[in-house]
């Protein structure tokens, strides 16, 4: 009998150990982008907007001076394809691990959130960076 429930005690114990490493694993799968930074809406010349997350405490403190402020920076970045779960409804976003509020920026990567959306293949694969020069941050979401 000793060895019968020494046996129920040891798979117990393999699957109690089992779905703990499953539970742990998962919660680090499942974390969202946009839960570990701040979402900004920026506004271009033209009146339109798109949505970029900052993961950087000292560029979320730099882009929540820069609302309301007089003088900007240039919102730049590389571009990556889907809407990244916080610039919807475009179908790019920008990495957020690589977004810089610049001073200067080359005319290449400057124009207009629609510009990027009707010419994604071409902004993604040959230009790969949006810098819009009329860039203002406008409020933040999250």
């Amino acid at each position: 009998m000793n060895l019968y429930m020494n046996l129920h005690l040891r798979i117990l114990l393999i699957l109690l150990s089992a779905t703990l490493l499953a539970a742990c694993d998962s919660d680090s799968d499942d974390a969202a982008p946009d839960e570990d930074g701040a979402v900004f809406v920026v506004e271009v010349e033209s009146g339109e907007q798109f949505r970029v997350l900052l993961r950087d405490e000292a560029q979320i403190a730099e882009a929540e001076a820069l609302i309301g402020a007089s003088t900007q920076k240039i919102v730049n970045g590389a571009l990556l394809p889907g809407d990244g779960g916080f610039n919807a409804p475009w179908s790019w976003h920008m990495d957020p691990d690589g977004v810089e509020l610049a001073d200067l920026t080359i005319e290449l990567c400057d124009g207009r959130p629609s510009m990027v959306e009707a010419d994604l293949d071409m902004w993604l694969n040959t230009v790969g960076r949006f810098c819009p020069w009329s860039s203002r941050i406008v409020v933040r979401e999250r």
